[in-house]
């Protein structure tokens, strides 16, 4: 941490920025918070620089909580947070209220042989998957597990049977590669397996 200290334990000038900062943030190890509380009790200096890093963490969490960011970056906290931090605020504001969420696409699955038994489903995005299922009871819930070429499993959900089809909204996204859809039944009955290739 770049302590420096003398025979007798005490900071030889003033802890580093470093030190204040964890000190500020409790995350300083107990050894040097009495030493770290002795040194602010007689320097000014220190003080201050306690003040303003305790001044710049509060500005910046008061800023995460702006439901309009436009509004808090053109105030005077700024000028004090510099450039780098009103990036960070701006990233942060950006992943906490991301965009819309990208339309699902609809993959057909249904029971085939041969070289297109695989259904085509593209990567990275959420999907849609309809289940050909024309032996479904309407009403009765089923479970649908998604899983990948090594039989580990990525997504499970349930749904409901309706005539002969059942729709289920899969908000996870798959990368590239086969994944295998199962259908069970309420009482864990494997139904059916679908191929599904992710492109």
């Amino acid at each position: 941490m770049g302590i420096v200290l003398d025979s007798t334990q005490r900071f030889v000038s003033h802890p580093t920025e470093e030190i204040l900062e964890e000190y500020a943030r409790n995350h300083l190890p107990e050894a040097l918070v009495a030493q770290v509380e002795e040194h602010l009790l007689i320097c000014p200096s220190c003080q201050d620089a306690v003040s303003e890093i305790d001044r710049f963490v509060s500005a910046f969490q008061a800023a995460t909580k702006q439901p309009d960011p436009a509004a808090w970056l053109s105030g005077p906290a700024v000028s004090r947070l510099g450039i780098a931090a009103a990036v960070i605020l701006a990233l942060t504001v950006v992943w906490k209220h991301p965009q819309a969420a990208s339309t699902a696409v609809t993959v057909s699955l249904s029971s085939l042989r041969g070289s297109n038994a695989l259904s085509p489903a593209p990567a990275g995005k959420p999907l849609q998957l309809n289940i050909d299922a024309p032996d479904v009871a309407p009403g009765n819930d089923y479970r649908v597990e998604v899983v990948d070429a090594t039989g580990n499993p990525v997504w499970t959900g349930t749904v409901s049977g309706t005539s002969g089809k059942l729709y289920a909204p899969m908000p996870k996204s798959l990368s590239r590669g086969v994944y295998w859809v199962r259908l069970y039944s309420a009482d864990s009955e494997l139904l059916r397996e679908f191929g599904m290739t992710v492109k």
